[in-house]
């Protein structure tokens, strides 16, 4: 008998239980709890929408969507969880197949239809709560795919635009400044940045953040500003961050770009935008400007200054103002100094000083150090009476600064020498009587002044830069040449060798005095001093000569042929003729100039008279045949019967023909017609020797002609043997496709190139011999990374040659895909599933406390003593089931006592206390009546004898009544429960693969059955024929995946399941 207060209990829970989901469901909009099966479902529109539901940590711990897909279309989804909780994320086919999940530890999990055809179809979306509760986001997108059905298309939706944000930053995707979250994909092989543009508000700084969920991704983010210019980057976090700060961006167009640098994945962009107006970067007041100085050194900001100190302050910042650009002028004679101060913990500032034609005076850019300081003293710039340009540069961070400007005096004692120059010329600038020597009085001291004396001459190239009179001293004998009278010391006067034609400053120039008789050959009337004048001297500058009389140049004392008649003077002594008359000649015969007695060739025929067969006369001098005719008139010379005119060889009596015109004859020329081949080889070829044009045939011109030439391309390969008798290049065509195997790149013509063939263990001259090529793809798979082409690399894969399979967790030799348990802890992967332990780990295995072979999470009896767990207080202990009394103790082991029985039925003891009371009443009411009775009758009659056997009334009332029969004992080892039937393969949630954490350990109630028949999961009775849940099927059979689904066995039957999830026994 249930008691009061236990149901009580129950109804108060059932109470909370209802309140709650009332207050806090309102899944999707629908004024309630979306249900947590696929048939209680809420039904959303297939169209892209957010929504917003609730998961609580008891009651409520899944949320089931459905959506009826229109033909040609997918689905993405993308959920949000609330701080501090982790839900997943499911996507369901019509018939309760997983389609894709998402398990991520983050705060989103994202799923899609891609690959798989949905279009014309229902999908179920499954939101599941792993730890916390509260509020989530559920963003779903429609899209279009290129094929019916729905699947396999793109499911991008990047920034709610409905496909893929811009690939170029000039037309990038727009976005709102406002405060948001959006997501997208970008992939690198296929989708590699996604642009998009904003436009600030006035003074406002955006922040940008990057997120993903697959660790093997690397997704970068940039951040540009309106020109292209980069403002900010992050490249190697997950989140990527970046920011503007205090750059004034606001009104202008920034871009920002998610670029997939490795992998592709969802990625979410959390947009934030700040309200930077009081920031110092809009509240700048410059030196006192009330606005921020000029960042254009062409333009800079003007602040007038004084003589003595001026103070002034500003702000600046490496990424928001870099520069300040500041002029003011300089009163005549005065220099300037700056010292720029500021706090090196925020700001590193650099300072440089320039003209107004931008040229550097000086600067300072020590590594965070303050103060620095520029100025003019000692830069060698003056300044007075002109203008200077300040710079101050933000070279790190951003900050104020203080800077203070001296205008001082260059002139100190007023003596006309600056300070600077006084320092340097050896004076005291403070003393106005020390002022330093200054010999041209040009107010440059000597020290300084390149010019001392102010001559015109530089010190350095003044022999006298002291005297204004002299600067050059030619001969260096200290006599300047302006008072000089010889100034190169040549010994000539300057005047005399102007008036002779030298250079009076030129050593080595020196007039020409011939006869050294101190007078130059310029001026003087007989300059070779013989005695000849220097007008009748025929050779006035040689004293040997002055006379010249056949005018030929050479003076008659040492001309050999004074008459020029052609005769010397010893010849025409020797002939007998004058030798100064040259009209006087001595006989000469052939007129050559040389008289016959001394003549070697009489007739001048070129042929010495001794060698000259004819010596007088001038036409003949050989006779080659010895016939008495000279070789000039004889028509025969050799005398070999062939005229000289028809003779090639006319003074060779062995030749007289030359076929090729080489010089030889053609007795003796082994090549007549001198085409390279010789007579015999000719002959032997068959061509015409004497014909230039007929040539043998030699195709690699190696002088043997193709007709005798065994190897006529000179491959080496004999013609015989050669296939390309006439191609160098080959000779052999394994294939014979008329490739030659030389140029061929598959010389066995197996379609496997040679070059790959050696590389994959083939053999490229064997079209027997071909790689393996398990996948087809082309590659052989010595040099494939994936032979079975499942997208896993062999050194991965423990199944490299079977494409459905790729991991082996417990290395069985069993891949995970067919092995019905993975990790080889002797319990399938799909019961696992359901008992909620890691199927790929043997070391976590189902609780299973009674040994039975159903763990803990799905039998109903854990402790296997007959009592459900439900109404089992002890249900981990076969012997204890049961603890009426609440002691915490169980009934078998510590029996109720009668005062446990009496507070445990109420009723029933009140009861029992009122007939007892009722009883005990009667008795003493019967027995005061018969005494009474016995009393008068004994008056009446005096009889005695009824009395013999007397009644005890007081032991008849006082006496307890027997106790009730005490209720059977159980027996001490409980009957075991029938064998459950195992549930039908539905896809059930997987555990946690991406959490670092332990999976939670079980709860204390069953897990629900596969998606879809949680709520058909009770215990009904069983019929015959029919049952209402997969739980009461009997034991013996086998799920078959069909429609509908099927349950089969020898000892079961067929049983088919209903729409109503109830199974049928077929007949």
């Amino acid at each position: 008998m249930t008691s009061p207060r236990a149901v009580s209990t129950i109804t108060v829970l059932i109470l909370i239980s209802c309140l709650s989901g009332v207050v806090l469901a309102n899944d999707a909009g629908s004024g309630g709890d979306a249900g947590g099966t696929t048939s209680t479902a809420v039904w959303l529109p297939a169209n892209s929408s957010t929504y917003y539901g609730n998961l609580s940590a008891s009651n409520d711990t899944d949320d089931y969507y459905a959506v009826n897909m229109t033909n040609n279309t997918g689905i993405a989804v993308g959920l949000t969880s609330p701080s501090g909780a982790d839900f997943d994320l499911w996507l369901y086919s019509s018939s309760g197949s997983s389609i894709d999940s998402s398990f991520s530890t983050s705060s989103y999990d994202s799923v899609s239809s891609n690959g798989t055809s949905v279009g014309g179809s229902t999908v179920y979306i499954r939101v599941d709560q792993w730890t916390g509760s509260g509020q989530y986001t559920l963003q779903v997108w429609i899209f279009s795919t290129s094929s019916s059905g729905g699947g396999g298309g793109s499911s991008q939706n990047d920034a709610n635009t409905g496909g893929d944000a811009s690939d170029v930053q000039s037309a990038p995707t727009s976005l709102n400044a406002m405060n948001a979250t959006y997501y997208g994909y970008a992939d690198n092989s296929a989708d590699e940045y996604d642009w998009y543009g904003i436009t600030m508000p006035m003074f406002h700084s955006i922040n940008a953040s990057l997120s993903w969920n697959t660790s093997s991704v690397d997704l970068d983010l940039h951040l540009f500003d309106e020109n292209g210019s980069y403002i900010d980057y992050s490249y190697y976090d997950n989140p990527e961050n970046v920011t503007s700060g205090n750059s004034a961006i606001g009104g202008t167009n920034v871009t920002l770009l998610v670029r997939a640098w490795s992998g592709g994945d969802n990625y979410t962009l959390t947009l934030t935008f700040d309200n930077i107006s009081s920031s110092p970067v809009y509240n700048q007041n410059d030196a006192g400007t009330g606005d921020d100085a000029s960042n254009d050194y062409n333009n800079p900001t003007n602040i007038a200054t004084y003589i003595g100190q001026n103070d002034f302050s500003g702000w600046a910042s490496s990424s928001a103002d870099v520069v300040d650009e500041y002029s003011t002028a300089i009163p005549v004679d005065h220099g300037i100094a700056v010292s720029v101060s500021f706090d090196t913990s925020d700001v590193n500032f650099d300072i440089a000083m320039a003209d107004m034609q931008i040229n550097i005076i000086d600067s300072s850019s020590s590594f965070f150090t303050s103060p620095e300081t520029i100025t003019t003293n000692g830069s060698g710039y003056y300044v007075g009476g002109d203008s200077v340009i300040i710079e101050i540069y933000a070279a790190s961070g951003e900050g104020d600064y203080n800077m203070t400007i001296w205008i001082f005096t260059l002139d100190a004692d007023g003596d006309g020498f600056y300070d600077e120059d006084e320092v340097a010329c050896g004076s005291d600038p403070d003393d106005a009587s020390s002022v330093p020597q200054d010999t041209d009085a040009d107010g440059i001291c000597d020290v300084l002044d390149d010019d001392d004396d102010d001559d015109g001459y530089d010190d350095a190239n003044d022999s006298f830069p002291l005297d204004s009179t002299e600067w050059e001293d030619t001969d260096s004998d200290g006599v300047g040449d302006n008072s000089d009278e010889d100034d190169d010391n040549d010994g000539w006067t300057d005047s005399d060798e102007y008036q002779c034609g030298t250079d009076p400053l030129d050593y080595n120039s020196q007039p020409i005095d011939t006869d050294s008789d101190g007078t130059c050959d310029v001026v003087d009337t007989d300059d070779d001093d013989d005695g000849y004048p220097d007008a009748s001297d025929a050779f006035p500058l040689d004293d040997q000569e002055w006379l010249d009389t056949d005018g030929d140049g050479i003076g008659d004392n040492a001309d050999l042929d004074d008459d020029g008649d052609g005769f010397t003077d010893s010849t025409e002594a020797t002939c007998g003729s004058d030798p100064l008359d040259s009209s006087s000649i001595p006989p000469d015969t052939d007129q050559d100039g040389s008289c016959n007695a001394v003549d070697g060739d009489d007739d001048n025929d070129g042929f010495a008279d001794i060698n000259d067969a004819f010596p007088l006369d001038a036409n003949e001098w050989v006779d080659t045949d010895g016939d008495g005719f000279g070789n000039n008139q004889d028509q025969d010379d050799d005398g070999d019967f062939v005229i000289d005119t028809s003779d090639a060889f006319p003074l060779d009596p062995n030749e007289w023909d030359d076929n090729d015109g080489d010089g030889v004859g053609d007795n003796g020329d082994l090549d007549d017609d001198n085409d390279g081949w010789s007579d015999t080889d000719e002959a032997d070829c068959q061509t015409d020797p004497f014909s230039s044009f007929s040539v043998p045939d030699d195709f690699d011109s190696d002088h043997i002609c193709d007709r005798v030439d065994p190897d006529d391309d000179g491959d080496g390969v004999d013609d015989t043997l050669d296939m390309f008798q006439f191609d160098a290049t080959e000779w052999e065509d394994l294939d014979l496709d008329g490739i030659g195997d030389n140029a061929d790149p598959d010389d066995d013509g197996d379609s496997w190139m040679d070059l790959e063939e050696p590389n994959c263990g083939s053999d490229p001259r064997d079209a027997n011999s071909i790689p393996d090529d398990w996948d087809g793809d082309r590659i052989c798979d010595p040099l494939d990374p994936d032979d079975d082409n499942d997208m896993t690399p062999d050194i991965d894969d423990d199944f490299p040659f079977d494409s459905s399979e790729t991991i082996d967790t417990d290395g069985d030799g069993i891949g995970d895909n067919t092995d019905p348990d993975d990790d080889g802890d002797n319990w399938p992967d799909a019961v696992e599933t359901i008992c909620q332990t890691m199927p790929l780990s043997a070391s976590s295995v189902p609780l299973d406390t009674d040994g039975d072979g159903s763990c803990d999470v799905v039998d109903a009896d854990d402790d296997n003593d007959g009592v459900s767990d439900i109404a089992d207080v002890f249900p981990l202990d076969v012997t204890e089931w049961e603890d009426r009394n609440g002691d915490g103790l169980g009934d078998n082991a510590n029996p109720l006592t009668i005062v446990d029985h009496m507070k445990l039925n109420p009723l029933l003891t009140a009861l029992a206390v009122l007939v007892i009371l009722g009883a005990i009443g009667a008795s003493v009411a019967f027995t005061i009546g018969r005494k009474k009775g016995l009393t008068e009758e004994t008056w009446k009659d005096d009889e005695y004898s009824r009395y013999s056997e007397p009644m005890s009334v007081e032991s008849e009332v006082t006496a307890p009544p027997e106790p009730p029969e005490m209720p059977p004992q159980p027996p001490e080892t409980p009957p075991t429960p029938p064998e459950k039937p195992p549930m039908p393969p539905e896809m059930l949630p997987e555990s946690k693969q991406n959490s670092d954490s332990a999976p939670p350990p079980p709860p204390e109630m069953s897990p629900p059955p596969p998606p879809g028949f949680e709520d058909l999961a009770s215990d009904l009775a069983a019929e015959p024929d029919k049952v209402d849940s997969w739980y009461d099927l009997p034991d013996g059979g086998d799920y078959t995946q069909s429609e509908p689904m099927r349950y089969e066995g020898e000892e079961c039957g067929t049983w088919i399941r209903q729409e109503d999830d109830s199974w049928i026994r077929e007949q």
